[in-house]
């Protein structure tokens, strides 16, 4: 087959992506663009198992399925192709005594094609990148902070540990946070509470969730394997129980410190206007940025960075959180800390608990597809950290690494 050059931008006629539905079928899903096209719209999408680019590789053995595009005109199509819990590649399963991994971009054995008459105009795996930051230090090592986008997740330690009749409306992610940090993500949120005799968790509202300290042992162990990844830390609330005092801020913090103090970047003198460069976190030979919700806290404790101030629309309807978060786009004022937060998530209101309507998987369902479209066409060099529901349902990890590249900021 013929191919067409791949520097086209993200956002060009004929791009494609795959994304994985965030409702439990865990389907695979064919996302194209389909309008600016003039002679370049694509006839076909293909899911292989291949790259089609490749010149010898035999396209029906490796395909899994096609369409016609006229046949879809939103540029979207789920596929009956379940995607499950693939082996991570690149030496990148979680093992904690495993003692390197490979850099650099890793494909799973997943690619979608665009095609026309017999010219492949795009054609990309579903990846991992655990390294896209030190990856792409040529151009982002000069940026600071406050300027980069930065692709996260919301309730990040909430994706397992819950009954599943309740799981609609307390989990917000499906993947372990290992597996968050080596898809891309780079900003973690963190609520906690703690269960006296047993220790710290993860809480959604008031509801217990899972164990902290393994999740901080995948951090720790993440940093050690990728040393430039640049990770920020948000514990942002500590919903449980309801007076969550000073000596459990004392407890919980020298816990975090137990598991990641030789990796934190301490803030002094860093967090004023956009804060740092990565160049200048690189030098310090540390890594993760760690923000904390309690100011006496922060004030008392010289590792920790202030707040994050985080945007959150509180709303079940798309056309509300967009034009929420415009709003908070262009109205946000920085704070004490250089960063700032678009939680770019429905929220099921108290009457969809009660009816068991519009669940977490539904809402995240309804919305990541539009969050990739307006991150990658009209926001993304006025963002900075973008925090989604379900991740592997957007693009946003990509259109990080394309969109920092091409910001001249």
């Amino acid at each position: 087959r013929a191919t067409v050059p791949e520097e086209a931008a993200l956002g060009s006629c004929g791009k494609v992506h795959l994304t994985v539905s965030p409702l439990q079928d865990n389907y695979l899903e064919l996302n194209w663009i389909n309008w600016n096209c003039t002679s370049f719209a694509p006839d076909y999408i293909v899911l292989s198992t291949k790259n089609l680019r490749e010149e010898d590789e035999d396209t029906l053995s490796s395909t899994l399925t096609h369409i016609r595009t006229g046949d879809h005109p939103s540029g979207y199509y789920k596929t009956q192709v379940k995607f499950r819990e693939p082996w991570l590649p690149g030496n990148w399963e979680f093992d904690q005594e495993r003692l390197r991994a490979d850099e650099g971009e890793h494909c799973l054995p997943f690619w979608i094609a665009s095609i026309k008459q017999d010219v492949i105009l795009d054609s990309r795996c579903l990846a991992i990148q655990p390294t896209w930051m030190y990856d792409n230090r040529q151009h982002l090592g000069r940026k600071k902070i406050g300027n980069l986008l930065i692709p996260g997740t919301h309730n990040s330690g909430s994706f397992t540990g819950i009954i599943s009749y309740f799981e609609g409306y307390v989990l917000n992610q499906d993947r372990s946070v290992w597996t968050q940090l080596v898809f891309g993500i780079r900003y973690l949120d963190f609520r906690v509470g703690f269960v006296p005799g047993t220790g710290f968790y993860i809480y959604h509202d008031q509801v217990r969730v899972t164990r902290i300290e393994p999740i901080l042992r995948e951090i720790r162990k993440f940093v050690q394997l990728a040393p430039q990844e640049v990770l920020f830390v948000d514990f942002h609330r500590f919903p449980f129980p309801r007076n969550f005092s000073q000596d459990l801020h004392r407890q919980f913090t020298e816990l975090v410190y137990q598991h990641l103090g030789e990796h934190v970047v301490n803030p002094a003198g860093l967090q004023a206007g956009s804060g740092p460069t990565l160049n200048e976190i690189w030098s310090q030979n540390r890594s993760v940025v760690v923000s904390y919700a309690d100011r006496a806290t922060v004030n008392q404790t010289p590792w920790l960075w202030h707040p994050i101030k985080q945007f959150w629309g509180d709303t079940n309807k798309l056309g509300t959180l967009k034009q929420y978060l415009y709003g908070a786009i262009y109205q946000h004022k920085s704070s004490t800390n250089p960063m700032w937060a678009l939680m770019m998530e429905l929220t099921p209101q108290p009457w969809d608990v009660v009816l068991r309507k519009n669940s977490l998987r539904n809402l995240a369902q309804g919305v990541n597809r539009q969050v990739t479209r307006w991150v990658r066409d009209e926001w993304f060099s006025d963002v900075n950290i973008v925090a989604t529901d379900y991740f592997l349902g957007n693009d946003l990890v990509r259109v990080a690494i394309e969109g920092n590249k091409a910001n001249p900021n």
